[in-house]
C-alpha cells in the first residue's frame, strides 16, 4: 500500500465573527481539526442558529449580534475540544474526555437561546 503525508492546520479561535453586515460561519468562523468529526455538524448548526436570529429579530444587525453571541462560545468549545482530542492521541498518557465530558452533546441548536 501506499503511504500519505499531509499536514493539519490549526488557528486560535476567533475574538470576533462579525464585522458590520458580514459574518462568517462554517470552517470560516471556527476551522478545526478532524478529530471529533465536527466540522460539517458545526456549519449546520450555524445556519440553523443564523436563521433562527433573522427570523426572531428586527433588523439584521441585531440578527447577526444574536447569531455570533449564541455560536461564538459553542464553536470555540468544540474547536478546542477537537484540537485537544488530536493530541490526546497522539499521547496515551494524557486521559481522554468524552464527548460528554467536554460538554458538547447538551446542545440542541433547534431550541438554543439565540
Amino acid at each position: 500500500g501506499d503511504v500519505f503525508k499531509w499536514g493539519l492546520r490549526d488557528r486560535e479561535p476567533l475574538k470576533q465573527w462579525t464585522v458590520g453586515r458580514v459574518t462568517m460561519l462554517g470552517d470560516a468562523a471556527h476551522p478545526m481539526t478532524p478529530f471529533l468529526g465536527q466540522g460539517a455538524c458545526m456549519a449546520i448548526e450555524d445556519a440553523l442558529l443564523l436563521g433562527r436570529a433573522f427570523a426572531i429579530s428586527a433588523t439584521p444587525d441585531e440578527a447577526l449580534r444574536r447569531y455570533e453571541e449564541a455560536r461564538r462560545p459553542r464553536g470555540t468549545l468544540v474547536q478546542l475540544s477537537s484540537r485537544e482530542e488530536g493530541l490526546t492521541l497522539q499521547d496515551p498518557s494524557k486521559k481522554r474526555r468524552t464527548a460528554q465530558d467536554r460538554g458538547l452533546l447538551d446542545y440542541d441548536p433547534a431550541t438554543a437561546p439565540v
